[in-house]
């Protein structure tokens, strides 16, 4: 089964996001750790119902410094502001996430580059095999497929650090996002259709790209709104 599983937002500043993004939603964050290989940083907001935001920012100066090719391109997409980076999807069958990369043309990436190291090495998931990688999706302003077999333990539950917000989220509204529904069944083929997806998605006719996202939480309805990624 395909569901939403993660929004990953790009930002300079991965504290200065964090807390704008608590802020303005009344939602906690947690820790979500870093990627040793890309140099990235990471901080977590969920949702509700197992979907979270992740921010992110490179947090290894060395990654900048050598001009690695994931700092250049966040460094590029931050430089106007925060932006939606990502719109992640996730399956539990291995055989979707095959179907989804035949269909793509390409093989699953079966790995993240130096995998993932978490403060709290017990909790949280960091799902490796997916399709497309981010390259291949993401800077494209599509959405890929990550394979998430078991929620136990999933990044959407981590505990959020004690005074980073109170609202708890309850689950995702709606997204909207560039292009037509065509456009998006197109790229997702047979592997699942949009309405499949649980939430009402609205199509602006723009860049492709994600622009926003509508949550329910304790404190009523919330929507985040970012530039989507520039193509």
């Amino acid at each position: 089964m395909i569901s939403l599983d993660h929004i990953a937002v790009w930002s300079d500043n991965l504290y200065r996001t964090t807390i704008d993004l608590s802020r303005a939603t009344g939602l906690g964050s947690a820790d979500g750790g870093y990627f040793p290989g890309l140099g990235l940083g990471q901080k977590l907001l969920s949702l509700g119902d197992y979907v979270y935001i992740e921010v992110e920012s490179i947090v290894d100066h060395r990654m900048i410094a050598e001009r690695a090719p994931m700092a250049l391109e966040l460094e590029r997409q931050s430089a106007n502001g925060d932006c939606f980076a990502g719109l992640c999807l996730r399956s539990d069958n291995l055989d979707e996430i095959a179907e989804f990369a035949r269909h793509r043309g390409i093989a699953p990436a079966e790995n993240i580059a130096g995998g993932k190291v978490r403060m709290v090495p017990a909790q949280g998931s960091a799902p490796s095999v997916h399709a497309p990688d981010f390259w291949n999706s993401w800077r494209l302003g599509k959405p890929n497929i990550y394979y998430v077999p078991d929620l136990t333990n999933h990044s959407s539950l981590l505990p959020v650090q004690p005074g980073t917000g109170d609202v708890r989220g309850t689950g995702v509204i709606s997204i909207e996002i560039g292009g037509t529904e065509p456009d998006l069944r197109a790229w997702l083929g047979d592997v699942v259709k949009p309405a499949e997806l649980g939430i009402e998605i609205v199509y602006n006719g723009g860049p492709d790209g994600l622009y926003a996202v509508t949550f329910d939480s304790t404190d009523g309805p919330r929507t985040i709104r970012l530039n989507p990624i520039t193509l």
